[in-house]
């Protein structure tokens, strides 16, 4: 939030991309469109999820994450300290500043989907699920998902992709954590 405020003008026009500015597809006139996180602030296990200022630090650690899942998108987005297994999935979203003009007040809790690095076993179960923000002939389409059955994570390096939903548009961040 203070690196948007810190971007803004006296004039109030946006001087240069909000962070992680390294970051490729920022539009001005739709600056949450890239969907990489900038628009929301989070908190994982109470601690805060910071951005990965340097694009050193941010190639090294996609070279990390694609080597263990290729699922993983690049993630800009990273909880410094280790989070405890039984706090691992209290995540907490809201828009910030610069993004509550484009994705508003919170429509409902965060959409969170943890991917496991290390080879983490986690227990989920298989669901069908109706998707209301995309439909077919006016209808919601179903997907399967894997739902965890558990509420802690086992010790190990993690991926969160956390979707906020908001009144007027949705964001998403992908976060790298470890959990002890």
């Amino acid at each position: 939030m203070a690196a948007a405020a810190a971007a803004l003008c006296a004039g109030g026009v946006l001087a240069q991309a909000p962070a992680p500015a390294y970051a490729s597809g920022y539009s001005e006139r739709l600056p949450c469109v890239d969907r990489i996180g900038r628009c929301f602030d989070a908190t994982i296990a109470g601690q805060g999820v910071e951005v990965i200022a340097s694009r050193a630090e941010f190639e090294r650690l996609r070279g990390e994450i694609e080597a263990l899942n290729d699922n993983v998108r690049e993630v800009y987005w990273i909880v410094r300290a280790p989070v405890p297994g039984a706090q691992a999935l209290d995540v907490e979203a809201r828009s910030n500043a610069f993004g509550r003009p484009h994705v508003g007040e919170p429509r409902e809790e965060p959409d969170v989907t943890v991917y496991a690095l290390d080879g983490q076993d986690l227990d989920s179960e298989t669901e069908q699920v109706a998707r209301p923000d995309v439909r077919v002939n006016g209808q919601p389409v179903v997907v399967q998902q894997e739902t965890l059955t558990q509420d802690f994570l086992p010790p190990g390096r993690y991926a969160f992709a956390i979707k906020y939903l908001g009144r007027r548009n949705w964001d998403r961040k992908w976060v790298f954590l470890t959990v002890r």
